[in-house]
């Protein structure tokens, strides 16, 4: 058998510092990109490797450590905002073991002038440790990025950028857009299957009619193209054998597939003893009764809406459509015959004002059964009202998930206020934490490291040898922090925490400078109260590490909250604690932290 290079595709997950929700990672494009290789002669040259467990579970030096094991020759990334940090930094430090392994990546992430793929020529050139970025679909373009990567060569795509030296080159030719059922694996491949939840994925339809301002998907595919309705159903009966509870079908718009009321039937017939709940999102203003019947006809449980403004002038600055009536109109008939809608609502869009978002509020209000979702505005790389931005008065954080901070109408201020009112009216969104302080704390991570402060216990690190060799502080957290699971717990416990908190400052500080990604949880565990100025001083510590994406997409406008790195104080039986000083380090704490 001849020579097979050795391929490896990675997805990494959005960590959630949510402990009961369960995670969810789901390599869609990864399985596109097998399929596409597979069909293509380029498939002979190549073994598709085993993407590794630790995945979604480890940290990023056992994920390392578990890449170099599966020794590939090419890498290939799927990005999006909450893993392309994480991600590049990963490829960067298989970069440096590994010079000669090559890297291809692409995903929504990826567009032209990315902060982080992209830099401009003035900044040094390419910062990103990536050899092939790929715009848009990836499945036409990648057997060509294989088979030139093999001989050396490049494409002709524009959708691709080769690193060439310290620049990128884009090719000139635009790719050829093939239909949707020549893309997917085949129905019955093996990665087509429900996750360990009963959660399947399928995608009937590929384009968008839409040509929201905030979103690039129209732009990446111009001309749709639909599954038969035939082939939703046999799709659909396979995910059913296959143990299927719930499909969530990822159309942009799942009603503008072309034979719309012809898909609902076939998946009716195929789900006729209505085993399967489908989840779906769809255009509310072209909605009519007899559609929401059929939906719920078909077992649709949960359609999510799109309104984002209740003005007509913000909806036409966006490119949607500005009959509020017809939209509210169409979700009042999903109500009517049993699902539930999920309706998005957006602030921080040009021309909005305070007026706009009371009445989205208003609107929420009237719909107490929908799920409600009032969203930041993010300048996703790749969409318009990134690339005009300047010009429609748009300030924006410079990193994932890059949050409108003000715009032409609304300060940074006035967006926090309405986002705080938004929670006291429709409830907190997205809160995992419930308690900061006690004897048993809900939310800590399963993977908790025990470190003994000051002292010795069988079972525990000490932070002891660090203590007494301060020339031994930046090995710290590799010996006394160590673990594997990327949300980890470290929980510090002793006498007298006060005394030693300069080296429960480093302590953090390393633990973070080694695994920037990952999610920390570091917990007190005093044997009595301590000064609450402790408290201070660590927080002190956790403002001056690198931001995380996390924080960054929990934080409002103007503020900074953080959910990547959280203190808490677990209290210890048998000590009979002061109500005042724990209810004042609960406040403390959850005012600083998510």
């Amino acid at each position: 058998m001849p020579f097979r290079q050795r391929l490896l595709l990675l997805q990494l997950p959005r960590l959630d510092p949510d402990v009961i929700a369960p995670g969810e990672n789901v390599m869609l494009a990864a399985a596109g990109l097998q399929s596409a290789l597979a069909r293509s002669s380029e498939g002979a040259h190549w073994e598709a490797l085993p993407t590794p467990a630790a995945q979604d579970t480890a940290d990023n030096a056992t994920l390392l450590a578990a890449v170099l094991a599966l020794e590939p020759d090419v890498i290939g990334a799927t990005l999006y905002l909450w893993n392309v940090e994480r991600t590049l930094r990963l490829l960067a430090a298989l970069r440096r073991l590994r010079p000669r392994l090559r890297s291809v990546v692409g995903g929504p992430e990826v567009a032209r002038e990315h902060p982080l793929l992209f830099a401009p020529a003035a900044a040094g050139g390419p910062c990103a440790p990536v050899d092939v970025a790929v715009i848009g679909e990836g499945e036409v373009v990648f057997p060509d990025i294989l088979a030139a990567l093999r001989l050396g060569q490049s494409t002709p795509w524009r959708t691709v950028a080769w690193r060439q030296q310290e620049q990128w080159v884009f090719g000139g030719r635009t790719p050829p857009t093939r239909p949707l059922s020549e893309l997917l694996p085949q129905a019955d491949h093996p990665v087509c299957r429900p996750d360990a939840h009963g959660m399947a994925y399928l995608e009937t339809s590929r384009g968008c009619p839409l040509h929201c301002a905030f979103c690039c998907y129209n732009l990446r595919r111009q001309i749709g193209s639909s599954l038969p309705p035939a082939e939703v159903g046999r799709r659909v009966r396979i995910l059913r054998r296959r143990g299927a509870r719930e499909i969530r079908l990822v159309d942009p718009t799942f009603n503008a597939h072309p034979r719309f009321r012809a898909v609902l039937g076939a998946l009716r017939r195929a789900n006729a003893d209505r085993r399967v709940k489908f989840f779906v999102e769809l255009r509310a203003d072209t909605l009519t009764e007899r559609d929401a019947a059929d939906l719920a006809a078909a077992n649709v449980a949960e359609a999510e809406v799109g309104v984002q403004s209740t003005d007509p002038a913000v909806l036409r600055a966006i490119h949607r459509p500005a009959n509020l009536d017809r939209v509210l109109a169409g979700i009042e008939w999903l109500q009517r015959h049993g699902i539930r809608p999920t309706i998005d609502f957006m602030y921080g869009l040009p021309r909005q004002d305070v007026d706009d978002l009371e009445r989205s509020l208003a609107v929420l209000a009237r719909f107490p059964d929908a799920h409600p979702q009032f969203l930041p505005t993010l300048l996703l790389p790749g969409t318009e009202l990134r690339d005009r931005r300047r010009e429609l008065k748009l300030h924006s954080q410079p990193l994932p998930p890059y949050r409108v901070q003000s715009t032409d109408r609304l300060s940074a201020r006035q967006l926090a206020a309405i986002e705080t009112m938004a929670e006291a009216r429709l409830g907190g969104f997205d809160t995992p934490t419930r308690r900061f302080v006690g004897q048993r704390l809900p939310n800590l991570f399963a993977e908790q490291v025990i470190v003994n402060v000051g002292g010795r216990q069988a079972g525990a690190a000490s932070l002891r040898p660090y203590l007494t060799d301060p020339s031994r502080r930046g090995d710290l957290s590799a010996h006394a922090l160590a673990g594997a699971a990327n949300r980890r717990a470290v929980i510090f416990r002793g006498a007298n925490l006060y005394a030693h908190r300069q080296a429960l400052a480093d302590a953090l500080h390393q633990a973070v400078r080694r695994e920037p990604d990952i999610l920390w949880q570091f917990v007190l565990a005093p044997e009595r109260e301590e000064p609450l100025d402790l408290l201070d001083e660590l927080i002190a510590t956790i403002r001056r590490l690198p931001s995380h994406w996390l924080d960054r997409l929990v934080s409002p406008a103007g503020t900074r909250r953080y959910a990547a790195r959280r203190l808490f104080i677990r209290l210890p039986r048998g000590h009979p604690w002061n109500p005042g000083w724990r209810d004042t380090a609960e406040a403390l704490l959850a005012e600083v932290f998510h």
